[in-house]
């Protein structure tokens, strides 16, 4: 997904569950912390909360609004 379409479907500030490594890892829940944008090669990213340098849009699922998010 596009960077400017994850912005229209997941406004900051939206619980996640993200897979810093691989999907094959553990899984954080946590919360989108900037907009997505677009980097090289049409790739996707964004930063969430407790997690240092970007993610791949590809390893976000985005939760419903009243998830509870893990402290960070």
């Amino acid at each position: 997904m596009d960077a400017d379409t994850f912005n229209a479907m997941y406004p900051v500030r939206t619980p996640v569950r993200v897979f810093p490594n691989t999907r094959d890892d553990g899984s954080r829940i946590t919360r989108t912390r900037t907009p997505a944008v677009q980097v090289q090669h049409g790739l996707s990213v964004v930063h969430v909360d407790g997690i240092r340098g970007p993610l791949d849009t590809r390893y976000i699922d985005p939760l419903p609004d009243n998830h509870p998010v893990e402290a960070s």
